[in-house]
């Protein structure tokens, strides 16, 4: 499938593994793919992106959780009986001033991944793992190519296969940036020339 890929398709493959290892996962996900088209050449489909709000910085910062609850959050938790700022004042009386605000000692964190990686640590050089979610995208775009009847799979394609509305954590991404795939989609669509 690969030789088919166009070369700025190749390098923004190739840019997702670097995406991964620079926001330090240990997995290529459809997240990482479309971070990696961003990144790449200036095409029409990441002018496309953009005019939805969809640039590298907008999806890293909302890839990055940022550890703090809205203040709709905090007041649907209220109506639970749960004040967050008492939450706070015993955790800090418990574990230290600003205990929330920062993960744990390495030797805290359980969740193992093979070969005795944590999943909070950042991969090694070498090899990182495409999630099922990047090979459905990946897959997704060839087909995207072949209902276009174009013989080449470029970026605009790798797009279209990341933008599934099954794909909770593309989807996601792209709504806390103010769109949703669907609408995504549909432009690149539109602004895509019709194929011989």
């Amino acid at each position: 499938m690969f030789e088919r890929f166009t070369r700025d398709a190749r390098v923004a493959v190739i840019q997702a593994q670097e995406e991964a290892r620079a926001l330090g996962h240990a997995w290529i996900g459809s997240e990482h793919l479309l971070l990696g088209v961003l990144g790449g050449a200036d095409t029409a489909v990441v002018a496309t992106l953009a005019r939805f709000g969809v640039t590298p910085e907008a999806c890293r910062s909302a890839l990055v959780p940022t550890g703090h609850l809205g203040t709709g959050d905090a007041e649907a938790l209220r109506a639970f009986g749960i004040d967050l700022e008492a939450v706070r004042a015993r955790a800090e009386d418990a574990f230290g001033p600003g205990a929330l605000d920062r993960p744990g000692p390495p030797e805290e964190r359980r969740r193992l991944l093979p070969f005795g990686r944590r999943r909070d640590e950042p991969a090694r050089k070498g090899h990182i793992p495409f999630t099922r979610r990047a090979k459905k995208a990946l897959e997704r775009s060839l087909r995207e190519a072949l209902a276009r009847k174009e013989r080449h799979i470029g970026p605009e394609h790798v797009v279209l296969g990341i933008l599934d509305p099954d794909d909770r954590v593309t989807d996601g991404m792209l709504r806390k940036l103010g769109t949703d795939t669907a609408t995504v989609r549909n432009g690149i669509l539109q602004d895509l020339p019709r194929a011989a």
